[in-house]
């Protein structure tokens, strides 16, 4: 039985669904970056701390 071999110019569909995928990530990544580059006003924000007690109460 012989293994036919592909053809390497075109390349088969997973590798372009990752280029495209990986490419998608990568311009994502960069459009964020950029947005909040210049931003640090985190500190302004205008929301109450969210704050958590933990109490050890025994039932026994």
């Amino acid at each position: 039985m012989m293994i036919a071999k592909r053809k390497m110019a075109m390349p088969d569909k997973i590798t372009m669904i990752n280029l495209v995928w990986t490419a998608m990530i990568a311009v994502m990544l960069t459009a964020t970056v950029t947005l909040y580059q210049g931003r640090s006003d985190f500190a302004d924000l205008k929301y109450p701390q969210v704050t958590g007690h933990y109490a050890d109460l025994s039932f026994y």
